[in-house]
Protein backbone atom coordinates (compact mmCIF):
# COMPACT_ATOMS: atom_id res chain seq x y z
CA UNK A 1 0.00 0.00 0.00
CA UNK A 2 1.43 3.38 -1.08
CA UNK A 3 1.78 6.62 1.20
CA UNK A 4 -1.70 7.89 0.23
CA UNK A 5 -3.65 4.63 0.93
CA UNK A 6 -2.30 4.36 4.37
CA UNK A 7 -3.08 7.95 5.14
CA UNK A 8 -6.36 7.51 3.97
CA UNK A 9 -6.76 4.12 5.85
CA UNK A 10 -5.50 5.26 8.83
CA UNK A 11 -7.86 8.52 8.51
CA UNK A 12 -11.13 6.25 7.86
CA UNK A 13 -10.03 4.45 11.41
CA UNK A 14 -9.40 7.70 13.26
CA UNK A 15 -12.98 8.88 11.65
CA UNK A 16 -14.92 6.16 12.54
CA UNK A 17 -13.41 5.92 16.54
CA UNK A 18 -14.59 9.59 16.45
CA UNK A 19 -18.14 8.58 15.34
CA UNK A 20 -18.32 5.51 17.71
CA UNK A 21 -17.19 8.04 20.87
CA UNK A 22 -19.92 10.65 19.72
CA UNK A 23 -22.90 8.15 19.26
CA UNK A 24 -21.90 6.50 22.64
CA UNK A 25 -21.38 9.80 24.24
CA UNK A 26 -25.20 11.28 22.55
CA UNK A 27 -26.66 8.06 23.58
CA UNK A 28 -25.20 8.30 27.87
CA UNK A 29 -26.40 11.84 27.29
CA UNK A 30 -30.20 10.63 26.67
CA UNK A 31 -29.72 7.95 29.30
CA UNK A 32 -28.48 10.20 31.94
CA UNK A 33 -30.70 13.35 31.66
CA UNK A 34 -33.53 13.96 33.37
CA UNK A 35 -37.00 14.83 32.48
CA UNK A 36 -37.14 19.10 31.25
CA UNK A 37 -41.19 20.01 31.84
CA UNK A 38 -43.19 17.52 32.84
CA UNK A 39 -47.25 17.68 31.95
CA UNK A 40 -48.94 16.71 34.95
CA UNK A 41 -51.92 15.36 33.17
CA UNK A 42 -52.54 11.77 34.32
CA UNK A 43 -55.77 10.56 32.55
CA UNK A 44 -55.86 7.38 35.05
CA UNK A 45 -56.09 9.43 37.83
CA UNK A 46 -58.12 11.95 36.31
CA UNK A 47 -60.69 11.29 33.73
CA UNK A 48 -61.56 15.24 33.23
CA UNK A 49 -59.30 18.46 34.37
CA UNK A 50 -61.37 21.10 36.14
CA UNK A 51 -58.67 23.29 36.73
CA UNK A 52 -55.31 23.87 34.38
CA UNK A 53 -52.77 21.11 33.68
CA UNK A 54 -49.84 22.03 35.79
CA UNK A 55 -46.69 22.00 33.97
CA UNK A 56 -43.59 20.68 36.02
CA UNK A 57 -40.24 21.53 35.74
CA UNK A 58 -39.09 18.44 36.64
CA UNK A 59 -34.73 19.89 35.96
CA UNK A 60 -35.01 23.36 37.44
CA UNK A 61 -36.26 21.40 40.56
CA UNK A 62 -33.33 18.79 40.51
CA UNK A 63 -30.44 21.57 39.11
CA UNK A 64 -28.11 23.21 41.36
CA UNK A 65 -28.63 26.53 42.73
CA UNK A 66 -28.58 29.08 42.11
CA UNK A 67 -29.97 28.12 38.65
CA UNK A 68 -32.25 25.60 40.69
CA UNK A 69 -33.60 23.83 43.92
CA UNK A 70 -30.74 21.37 43.99
CA UNK A 71 -33.23 18.54 45.33
CA UNK A 72 -32.19 15.25 45.44
CA UNK A 73 -34.52 12.54 43.95
CA UNK A 74 -35.19 11.17 47.29
CA UNK A 75 -37.18 14.61 48.60
CA UNK A 76 -40.13 13.53 45.89
CA UNK A 77 -39.87 9.98 44.96
CA UNK A 78 -39.63 7.29 48.02
CA UNK A 79 -40.50 3.45 48.14
CA UNK A 80 -43.39 1.24 49.52
CA UNK A 81 -42.19 2.06 53.09
CA UNK A 82 -41.97 6.07 52.44
CA UNK A 83 -37.79 5.61 52.84
CA UNK A 84 -36.53 8.21 49.95
CA UNK A 85 -35.23 6.58 46.91
CA UNK A 86 -31.45 8.45 47.36
CA UNK A 87 -30.34 5.94 44.91
CA UNK A 88 -31.91 7.04 41.64
CA UNK A 89 -29.96 8.04 38.95
CA UNK A 90 -31.01 10.50 36.21
CA UNK A 91 -32.74 7.98 33.33
CA UNK A 92 -33.63 5.53 35.81
CA UNK A 93 -37.01 4.45 35.14
CA UNK A 94 -39.08 5.85 38.28
CA UNK A 95 -42.65 4.22 39.31
CA UNK A 96 -45.36 6.33 38.98
CA UNK A 97 -47.76 7.62 41.84
CA UNK A 98 -50.37 5.96 40.99
CA UNK A 99 -48.91 2.41 41.27
CA UNK A 100 -49.32 3.04 45.36
CA UNK A 101 -51.75 5.87 45.68
CA UNK A 102 -54.18 4.30 43.62
CA UNK A 103 -57.33 5.74 44.83
CA UNK A 104 -58.87 8.19 41.95
CA UNK A 105 -60.92 10.25 43.27
CA UNK A 106 -60.43 12.89 45.35
CA UNK A 107 -60.84 12.07 49.32
CA UNK A 108 -63.50 13.62 51.33
CA UNK A 109 -62.53 14.82 54.79
CA UNK A 110 -64.66 12.53 57.58
CA UNK A 111 -66.78 15.05 60.04
CA UNK A 112 -64.80 15.11 63.05
CA UNK A 113 -61.46 13.24 61.89
CA UNK A 114 -57.92 14.68 63.06
CA UNK A 115 -55.77 16.95 61.14
CA UNK A 116 -53.16 13.62 61.72
CA UNK A 117 -55.45 11.08 60.34
CA UNK A 118 -56.82 13.06 57.35
CA UNK A 119 -53.40 13.79 55.91
CA UNK A 120 -52.84 9.47 56.71
CA UNK A 121 -55.96 9.34 54.58
CA UNK A 122 -55.53 11.76 52.01
CA UNK A 123 -52.36 10.30 50.84
CA UNK A 124 -54.25 7.38 49.69
CA UNK A 125 -55.42 8.65 47.23
CA UNK A 126 -53.38 10.28 43.88
CA UNK A 127 -54.95 13.21 44.30
CA UNK A 128 -53.64 14.04 48.17
CA UNK A 129 -50.55 12.50 47.53
CA UNK A 130 -49.75 14.36 44.85
CA UNK A 131 -50.45 17.68 46.13
CA UNK A 132 -49.01 16.75 49.75
CA UNK A 133 -45.91 16.13 47.97
CA UNK A 134 -45.86 19.47 46.26
CA UNK A 135 -47.65 21.73 48.34
CA UNK A 136 -46.29 20.77 51.21
CA UNK A 137 -42.66 21.21 50.25
CA UNK A 138 -43.45 24.26 48.99
CA UNK A 139 -44.91 25.03 52.44
CA UNK A 140 -41.75 23.27 54.43
CA UNK A 141 -39.35 25.74 52.30
CA UNK A 142 -41.60 28.59 52.66
CA UNK A 143 -41.33 29.12 48.74
CA UNK A 144 -43.09 28.12 45.89
CA UNK A 145 -46.81 28.23 44.93
CA UNK A 146 -49.10 27.01 47.84
CA UNK A 147 -52.64 28.25 46.35
CA UNK A 148 -54.19 26.33 43.53
CA UNK A 149 -54.20 28.62 40.35
CA UNK A 150 -49.80 29.11 41.05
CA UNK A 151 -49.91 25.81 39.80
CA UNK A 152 -53.32 25.58 37.86
CA UNK A 153 -53.50 28.76 35.90
CA UNK A 154 -56.87 29.50 34.41
CA UNK A 155 -57.58 27.43 31.43
CA UNK A 156 -57.78 29.31 28.14
CA UNK A 157 -61.39 29.20 26.36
Amino acid sequence: MNKKGKLFFLLLIISGMVMIFLATGINAEEKTSVPGIIKMDNTKAFKKHKKAIVMFDHKKHEAAKPDGYGLKCGECHHDKDHKPLNDLKAGDKVQGCLECHNKTEKPKKPKGMSKDDWKKLRVEYYYGAIHENCVGCHKAQKKGPKKCSECHPKKKK
